[in-house]
């Protein structure tokens, strides 16, 4: 069970989510990235632009050979924990990479995975499918185990996301009472949540619940259409 504590701590991350996006979900970061003018963007950092901080700390930490631009990791440090100091989710990624990876700082694991829990906190998508796996599966390389309850928590954060994945095996830790507390009610809305999103697995559990008449009332009708719309039934 996910503990009061755990998730008072992540939700009061999550509450950025909107606002700790630098970039928006259509737009193209690493052209942006290669096709920036850095010295337009290092003015405009010097003038507290969360953007151009972003980008020119990007740019220092990777280099950017179009314009000349050399690793410096130190500088490229220092303009990230600019931007994430305005709650910018991209920079607090980069400083989690940078921690991991011991780029230009000693690694430091815990930092690590709270520079990437800030991430995810604040809205990054691929910071939280991140978090996601690493809590399901630990990672020996950074002596990091598997944590059953912050799995919990990002698992149902993806979920909410729309990640279909994230949805059914939601749905069956409900169905199953692991980790939450049973409810196959709940177990359900999760699974037709995906089934709105022609998620082909969750059409088919969708269909057990029909023919068995688990929660709603028998109906072999729909649940032959979730079968069918599914690809076959699970047995």
């Amino acid at each position: 069970m996910i503990k009061v504590f755990l998730i008072a701590i992540f939700l009061a991350l999550s509450s950025f989510a909107k606002a700790g996006l630098v970039f928006n979900e259509d737009e193209e970061v690493v052209e942006i990235f290669h096709s920036q003018d850095f010295d337009a963007n290092l003015a405009k950092a010097g003038k507290g632009d969360v953007r151009a901080q972003y980008l020119v700390g990007a740019a220092y930490l990777y280099g950017l050979n179009e314009q000349e631009i050399e690793v410096d990791h130190e500088k490229g440090r220092y303009w990230l924990e600019e931007a994430a100091g305005q709650g910018a989710a991209e920079a607090y990624s980069e400083l989690a990479r940078m921690y991991r990876d011991g780029m230009g700082v000693e690694k430091n694991i815990s930092r690590f995975e709270e520079y990437l829990a800030e991430a995810g906190g604040r809205g990054l998508l691929s910071a939280r499918s991140h978090l996601l796996d690493l809590y399901r599966d630990g990672d020996p390389e950074l002596g990091i185990g598997p944590d059953e309850e912050k799995y919990l928590y990002w698992l149902e954060v993806t979920a909410e996301d729309g990640l279909t994945m994230s949805m059914r095996n939601l749905a069956r830790r409900y169905q199953q009472g692991r980790g939450v507390e049973r409810d196959p009610a709940k177990a359900l809305e999760w699974i037709m949540r995906a089934v709105e999103m022609d998620n082909m697995s969750a059409q088919r559990m969708a269909g057990e619940y029909f023919e068995k008449g688990m929660v709603v009332e028998k109906d072999l009708v729909k649940a032959y259409m979730m079968y069918d719309l599914g690809g076959g039934a699970r047995h």
